[in-house]
């Protein structure tokens, strides 16, 4: 994002549509049917205009299909809870700016791949191996190339994100917060800290086309 009007999903459980649609991660959403995390669905969305959209009109836009073909009904909520700080680590970032082009990104139960990504979208991803909700404190903006691997984390599976991609082996790129500095030159600080998240009130399986 931003889009021409366009949004495709294939394979996703609907739980990353809402991390998408409302630009939170996983660990900031509550309650919901089960199947949220399991149930697969192929996602093609069109509008009418084809013009380019910003990213608050594509994530409204994320909203209302959710609304409007999962019966989604949701409310906002502020938690007092355990995260991480994301901050740079003493020498600076291991990482370099991405060209243009579309986000993709990729996680296993050991690893994130991500290409032409920003900080936000990381946070994202390593909260899902955390298990944590993860605040970006880094201050760097713009699009970035990421690689990250290591052996062990809370979650040993990377989550809901990676629960079909198996773990590579390997024992010698140490836990998530090693690695995350040793390649990425950043810094996991935990700590207790206000949290916005949505809680899900009602979410339906949509029907066939």
């Amino acid at each position: 994002m931003p889009s021409n009007g366009r949004f495709s999903a294939t394979g996703s459980i609907a739980k990353l549509v809402l991390m998408v649609a409302y630009d939170v991660q996983e660990t900031q959403i509550v309650g919901g049917p089960s199947w949220i995390a399991t149930d697969k669905w192929d996602i093609e969305a069109q509008t009418d205009d084809g013009r380019q959209h910003s990213f608050e009109e594509t994530h409204r836009m994320l909203q209302n299909l959710l609304v409007e073909r999962f019966a989604l009904r949701i409310h906002p909520e502020t938690e007092q809870r355990p995260a991480y700080l994301l901050t740079v680590a003493k020498g600076g970032p291991k990482f370099k700016a991405g060209a243009d082009g579309s986000t993709n990104y990729r996680i296993t139960g050991n690893s994130i791949s991500l290409e032409r990504g920003d900080l936000t979208r990381m946070t994202q991803l390593l909260s899902a191996a955390l298990g944590r909700p993860v605040i970006d404190r880094t201050g760097l903006q713009g699009q970035y190339d990421l690689s990250l691997r290591w052996d062990d984390a809370p979650i040993p599976q990377g989550g809901v994100l990676g629960a079909d991609v198996p773990s590579a082996p390997g024992n010698d790129r140490g836990s998530i917060f090693t690695a995350i500095q040793d390649q990425l030159g950043l810094r996991l600080e935990s700590q207790r800290a206000p949290v916005e998240v949505i809680v899900i009130d009602r979410m339906e399986r949509p029907s066939q086309n």
